[in-house]
């Protein structure tokens, strides 16, 4: 038996904000983005049409209303709106007339295709799907597998949601919730379905996805944030919108830091550096990571501070637009929003004392943020240990960003512009490490919570994003 078929309550609605015209032979169905024109009309066709301007068409109706020869043609201009974010669908309930959850597709690459759903099958939901609370105060279903949102809008869904976490048939769903259930149950099934948040089972219980050599090396936060960093498979505002230009203060293009400067670095000869520098060719083929330091000779303070400078240092400052003020660096920054600060715990370091140190890439100074303890002595040999070696590098820079110089001004892609601008800054320190006959080494995880707790700084502000080692050759 097609449940589907047997028994819907699954509604057709225009999306808020698209409205229908009337255009003699056909008509134009217009949104703020889109214009899709359907015509010659069939009078069934019009008919539907004319009532979803109006209010929800039903699928019984629809299917009731049009003719077997055009009604393959009406699910097609649906799918076209569907696509084009110009419709959705919604499970009512019979007895109330209030929807219970909506599919609102979120993409072009949309499939809105009808599943059967057979009251016999097990039934699973995706481990990538899950509930959140948006903005709306509504309840979101989401995937990185999906096109579309489904928005939960009753306790049954949310219930039904809870149980297909382990496999179910749809006569098992409606049993838990009582009789005369069960084309409720399968409806909800339906939209699932379609929108890709859940999928039926082998006997076993085992989903396809678990099946997929590709989606089982991937983990739920790593495609998530792929999924929604990037379009194509959500329908939020991405780039620079500046949604924050009247609301909230953009922040200063150098931190405001509360400790005094300890250290005067001295400016690098930059005439004698483009005179006897190797190539750029050489230094990208000699560029490796390097572990091991000569502890002889450790890293100098006029090593440090040649390198900083020519890594980091700030070329300029300058005002453009509604972005305020913008800096020029050695290194390109997404937006020059340039949100990156550098922190040197220095271990071993010939003229510089041990300590945690930060660079103020304005002045070319650093400022002695704590002296060393058991904190920084933990911060140095984890990233000793992430490199697999026993003791601490000479120098380690941890890499934090200023979340919100860049979420001020992006959208969406405010996270993936923070870690482009780490990648770009670590190949820079590759180069300029490699130019200077230095170690660097960049180091692939950190302890955020313990950096933050030991510049003071609050987690969502401010914390590390990115560690890199350096000593002597």
């Amino acid at each position: 038996m097609n449940l589907v078929t047997a028994s819907s309550q699954i509604a057709y609605c225009l999306t808020e904000g698209v409205e229908i015209r009337d255009e003699g032979q056909g008509i134009a169905v217009v949104s703020p983005f889109f214009q899709v024109a359907i015509s010659p009309l069939e009078p069934g066709l019009r008919q539907v049409f004319s009532r979803l301007a109006q209010s929800p068409c039903s699928m019984r109706w629809i299917n009731e209303t049009i003719d077997a020869a055009h009604l393959m043609t009406c699910y097609r201009y649906l799918s076209s709106l569907m696509r084009h974010q110009m419709c959705h669908i919604s499970v009512i309930s019979e007895s109330s007339g209030e929807p219970l959850a909506t599919l609102y597709p979120t993409s072009a690459s949309f499939q809105h295709k009808w599943i059967n759903v057979q009251p016999e099958q097990l039934y699973r939901l995706s481990r990538f799907a899950y509930l959140r609370r948006g903005e709306d105060e509504g309840y979101w279903l989401e995937s990185p597998l999906a096109h579309a949102l489904l928005t939960v809008q009753n306790q049954l869904v949310v219930d039904l949601l809870y149980q297909l976490g382990t496999t179910r048939t749809p006569l098992e769903l409606a049993r838990m919730h009582g009789e005369g259930s069960l084309d409720t149950v399968a409806d909800v099934l339906t939209l699932l379905l379609m929108g890709n948040f859940a999928a039926a089972t082998t006997d076993d219980g085992q989903l396809g996805e678990t099946q997929d050599a590709a989606l089982r090396q991937w983990e739920f936060h790593d495609l998530l944030f792929h999924s929604r960093s990037r379009g194509g498979r959500h329908s939020n505002s991405l780039g620079g919108t500046y949604r924050f230009l009247y609301e909230l203060p953009a922040q200063p293009v150098i931190k405001p830091a509360p400790w005094p400067v300890t250290v005067q670095l001295p400016l690098p000869d930059m005439e004698r550096v483009q005179r006897t520098d190797p190539t750029l060719a050489q230094a990208m083929e000699e560029r490796a990571s390097i572990r091991t330091y000569n502890e002889e000779h450790p890293i100098t303070m006029e090593q440090i501070s040649e390198f900083l400078y020519r890594v980091a240092h700030i070329k300029d400052i300058y005002t453009y637009g509604e972005s305020g003020e913008l800096s020029r660096r050695p290194y390109p920054g997404g937006g020059a929003s340039y949100e990156l600060e550098c922190y040197l715990t220095v271990d071993r370091c010939s003229g510089l004392a041990p300590g945690l140190y930060w660079y103020n890439p304005l002045r070319h100074t650093l400022s002695l943020v704590r002296e060393p303890d058991k904190d920084t002595e933990r911060l140095a040999i984890d990233a000793g240990q992430s490199m697999g070696e026993e003791g601490p590098p000479q120098v380690l820079i941890t890499l934090t960003a200023r979340f919100q110089r860049v979420s001020w001004k992006y959208q969406s892609i405010a996270y993936a512009l923070i870690l482009k601008d780490v990648g770009v800054l670590y190949a820079t320190m590759y180069l300029v490490a490699s130019a200077m006959n230095l170690a660097p080494c960049a180091i692939g995880a950190g302890d955020s919570d313990l950096f933050a707790s030991l510049i003071g700084a609050d987690y969502y502000q401010e914390t590390s994003v990115g560690e890199f080692a350096l000593g002597s050759r």
